[in-house]
């Protein structure tokens, strides 16, 4: 980025020196028309390189943000171990009896990562009730949304009015 930065002072520095051999020199009121022409068109040709030198620094230093939020979204993305003990936290929070169900062993309870791309995790929690509940789940975000499916009784996956952030439950 500095060398383009660099580049572009150079290109309106040579475009600057340029306009200033233009000028005729002579001391007639035609020429002093000139010559103030000139010394407009300077200033202007200034004005312009620092503009420029300004959109250019301007535009380094957002590429450079830029730069530094997406390595921090990528350190801060969330992994498949965080992903399945969130939503056991999430589930255990909005059933406070489903603990000491899934410790006695009577019943089939459990949690599987059953999908992982580029930009989401989906958990499935397979409750007591046979119901099966998908977590889709944003790895740089956490947002998650809820679907449903009961075999037997609702035979499509369905999505639920469910949406939470499960960096609440880490």
């Amino acid at each position: 980025m500095k060398r383009i930065k660099s580049k572009i002072v150079l290109a309106l520095t040579v475009a600057v020196c340029s306009l200033t051999g233009c000028g005729k020199v002579g001391s007639g009121s035609k020429n002093d028309v000139k010559n103030n022409a000139d010394t407009s068109a300077l200033t202007t040709a200034s004005a312009s390189s620092e503009s420029a030198s300004t959109i250019v620094t301007t535009l380094a230093d957002k590429t450079e943000a830029a730069s530094a939020v997406q390595s921090e979204s990528k350190a801060d993305a969330l992994t498949e171990e965080q992903a399945l003990d969130a939503i056991k936290n999430y589930c255990f929070s909005r059933n406070p009896g489903l603990k000491d169900m899934v410790e006695s062993g009577e019943y089939n309870i459990y949690w599987n990562v059953i999908s992982n791309d580029a930009n989401e995790i989906v958990v499935l929690y397979r409750a007591y009730t046979s119901a099966q509940m998908r977590y889709y789940i944003s790895k740089a975000s956490g947002e998650t949304y809820v679907t449903e499916l009961v075999p037997g009784i609702i035979d499509e996956e369905q999505r639920t009015d469910e949406n939470f952030n499960i960096r609440d439950y880490l």
